[in-house]
């Protein structure tokens, strides 16, 4: 699945005179209802369920970066689209700074798992700051778009040849809580198979606590340890890898992010739902 699908030309629109939170989710639902044919009516139920869906928690991501986010009950296709502001404006972040950025999604309400893996995907794009400078200077909507739809395409996994249906199984050891919430998002919004996550402690925790061994790694105890289990087609393994690097910085250089492929010899069952 790649993002560039979902996105059209006829709702980017960038550089926005918006000033607060209620406004900028009238804009997005105008552009939404008119991508999808609907009158006033259909406009202003969107603007509610985005709404509420604030109301509920903030969808601000951090970074000035927001993706708001519904389900429609009775919209057949998703509708995607990404809004910038001229000024950031005050969306109840975390970290407690402004949002300028903010792709949308207005999913239906029948495919949760579709709608999921396109925030997700969104979520992951909007880590590399790279990415949000490259937003943030653009001034002109169909400029936007052509960058976006670019960066959405999964060029690599286009180039990658098909390699049957043999599976392989990704350990993700992970050190770091703010890089484990990423890392989680690029399983989230992949073609894996039943990721699961088990919480761990490193071996020198219990030999910290033998008398032989007491004062020993006392200060050097990593106490955030969690490992990502999961099945990927040999097919989309590069690719997988190559979002998990993208999100968490080269594996050469990264101590607290260490991956291993094991090969599968036979796979039985499914975790799918």
């Amino acid at each position: 699945m790649t993002l560039s699908g979902f996105l059209s030309k006829n709702t980017v629109s960038v550089k926005l005179n918006i000033g607060s939170r209620d406004k900028l989710l009238a804009e997005i639902s105008s552009l939404a209802a008119d991508m999808a044919g609907l009158d006033t009516d259909g406009r202003d139920r969107i603007a509610a369920v985005l709404k509420e869906r604030e109301e509920l928690a903030t969808t601000a991501l951090g970074s000035g970066t927001a993706i708001p986010h519904c389900r429609m009950p009775g919209l057949n296709n998703f509708i995607t689209g990404v809004v910038t502001t001229k000024k950031p404006i005050d969306y109840g972040a975390a970290d407690g700074k402004k949002v300028d950025i903010f792709p949308f999604v207005i999913a239906p309400e029948n495919k949760p798992k579709e709608h999921l893996k396109i925030l997700s995907g969104m979520a992951r794009i909007l880590r590399n700051p790279d990415t949000r400078k490259a937003i943030r200077s653009i001034n002109d909507s169909e400029e936007l778009y052509n960058f976006l739809s670019d960066l959405f395409e999964d060029k690599q996994e286009k180039k990658m040849p098909h390699a049957g249906s043999s599976m392989k199984m990704l350990h993700v050891f992970v050190r770091d809580e703010e890089l484990f919430n990423d890392i989680l998002q690029v399983f989230a919004s992949g073609e894996t198979a039943g990721a699961m996550v088990l919480e761990t402690h490193e071996s020198t925790e219990y030999l910290s606590s033998m008398p032989v061994f007491a004062g020993f790694w006392n200060s050097e105890l990593h106490t955030f340890n969690r490992i990502i289990v999961s099945v990927v087609q040999e097919k989309l393994l590069y690719q997988t890898l190559r979002n998990i690097e993208y999100v968490s910085g080269d594996f050469s250089s990264n101590s607290d992010v260490m991956v291993t492929v094991t090969d599968l010899h036979h796979v039985l069952g499914s975790l799918d739902q």
